[in-house]
């Protein structure tokens, strides 16, 4: 890794594992079998999700924005992993 400066580490190709967000994750559906039923409209499915995420991604937020105002420290800390799990949450959708 011989860089002169951050900019070039940066945009080096072929490395994305390092420096961008979202970037350098396995695919958490990897391995499942993600075929959708016969039965299922998989356009009222992918709106189902898109509600369901948007609802764990508002949710994250609302937590987020109460995690300071907890009355002990051990509550702050609990707002903010819920808050974080269901960021995790919103980004699986």
């Amino acid at each position: 890794m011989g860089f002169d400066n951050a900019y070039e580490a940066i945009i080096e190709e072929n490395d994305e594992a390092r420096w961008a967000y979202g970037t350098g994750f396995t695919d958490p559906l990897a391995g499942l079998d993600t075929t959708v039923p016969s039965d299922v409209d998989g356009g009222d499915l992918a709106a189902y999700c898109l509600m369901l995420g948007d609802d764990a991604l508002i949710a994250s937020h609302r937590l987020q924005e109460w995690c300071t105002h907890g009355p002990e420290l051990e509550d702050e800390v609990a707002l903010a992993n819920i808050g974080l799990d269901l960021l995790g949450q919103a980004r699986l959708l």
